[in-house]
């Protein structure tokens, strides 16, 4: 007994000493959006009443997590949620406004529950946010397993996604993380393994003034297509990038990037993009620069998140979808920019099959270790079109972080 007792003694010493050198550090965020339309195209049936009604929205978005930290081992859990506050049409078919149609009435969601090794190998393992993996289409909060090792000139990455939700987020894009909610499809259900996972990996070439990025997606099932089936695809790519002058000065990012998908089972579907984008950077300030981008006839591009520069597929309201990688669909874009701690501007001016300009500012009204604010807000629009078709959007938005 004696012996049982001194080693239970021996072990809660030993736990609570590991507690001590544990690391812990709170994380999340509370925040609002609110999107108003007020172009024709932004109008839309309202269902309660048989009006037709400029559509707009608002919502409150929140999240808290905590990782604890052992050295390089990391174990972290986070929930979050959102509130539709206010939504206009009050039906937009589905008994839903929408607001309602933009956060959903499932209010709340586990975003984050892991375990990651973080050290020369990265390695997380549960829900997370897989921006470590530094991919350009699986980007956000994905349910599985992602590994990435990284040397001076060489790395790889590899990930089993079983799920994911993007909440909204877009990289890049102001705002993005506040303007929709979305629990995983899998949460308070099951997992249906093997029926949507995504098995993906690629390579990472760094030679200074180039990089080389390989990469090859397999969807298994989850596809939908026309035929009202699912179906496993495949994409396979890369992203081949230029460097010259540095952050101190001018420096120019020449980015191709070209990516083959095709569907199982169904014929005359393989398509693909090939997109180029030129960056200027002033002193790691003042940008500005140009991209052009096609798709193939046959389909469109899927993927769960991409790093485009357009505002107008999440921030404009209405019936139409304005997806920019759409089949057969060609834009050119120019765009400038700011980006300081404090104020950060984006401008895009974009025409072809995909219009859009925009124009965001985001002011990071005060940052400290433990808290900051950061508001936002500005237009987006479908690019000028006919009166009978345009979309314009006017956004605000605010966001406490921990």
């Amino acid at each position: 007994m004696k012996t049982k007792i001194f080693g239970s003694v021996v072990l809660m010493g030993a736990f609570l000493s590991s507690m001590n050198a544990a690391d812990f550090t709170p994380f999340g965020h509370i925040g609002g959006f609110y999107d108003k339309g007020f172009g024709d195209g932004n109008k839309m049936l309202d269902e309660k009443d048989d009006k037709t009604k400029t559509s707009q929205y608002g919502g409150i978005t929140a999240q808290v997590g905590l990782d604890v930290g052992f050295g390089n081992v990391h174990i972290g859990a986070a929930g979050w949620g959102a509130f539709p506050v206010y939504g206009i049409p009050k039906n937009i078919g589905n008994g839903d406004n929408y607001a309602q149609n933009m956060y959903s009435t499932d209010y709340a969601d586990l975003s984050d529950l892991y375990v990651k090794y973080d050290g020369q190998m990265q390695l997380a393992v549960g829900r997370f946010d897989n921006s470590f993996l530094d991919s350009d289409w699986i980007i956000g909060h994905t349910q599985g397993v992602a590994a990435k090792w990284d040397t001076k000139y060489f790395g790889a990455w590899a990930t089993w996604v079983n799920d994911a939700s993007t909440f909204g987020y877009q990289p890049n894009r102001f705002g993005s993380e506040l303007s929709a909610f979305n629990r995983y499809s899998s949460s308070f259900n099951h997992f249906d393994i093997g029926k949507r996972d995504l098995f993906a990996g690629g390579i990472n070439i760094d030679l200074g003034f180039l990089k080389i990025d390989p990469f090859v997606h397999y969807f298994m099932g989850g596809v939908g297509y026309a035929d009202e089936r699912n179906h496993s695809m495949i994409q396979a790519g890369t992203k081949l990038a230029l460097e010259f002058g540095n952050d101190n000065g001018v420096k120019s990012i020449t980015t191709g990037r070209f990516l083959w998908q095709n569907l199982f089972d169904v014929d005359k579907d393989d398509t693909f993009l090939l997109w180029v984008d030129e960056e200027v950077r002033f002193n790691n300030i003042v940008k500005a620069g140009a991209g052009w981008y096609t798709v193939g006839k046959n389909n469109g591009i899927s993927s769960i998140n991409d790093k485009a520069r357009f505002y107008g597929w999440r921030y404009l309201t209405g019936d139409y979808s304005n997806y920019y990688f759409g089949r057969n669909e060609s834009s050119w874009y120019v765009f400038a920019g700011l980006e300081t701690n404090i104020i950060n501007f984006d401008l895009l001016y974009a025409n072809g099959d995909y219009n859009e300009f925009s124009a965001i500012v985001s002011w990071n009204v005060f940052e400290t270790k433990y808290l900051g604010l950061q508001i936002g807000g500005g237009y987006v629009s479908n690019g000028f079109q006919k009166k009978e078709i345009s979309q314009n959007n006017a956004v605000a938005f605010a966001k406490i972080t921990f």
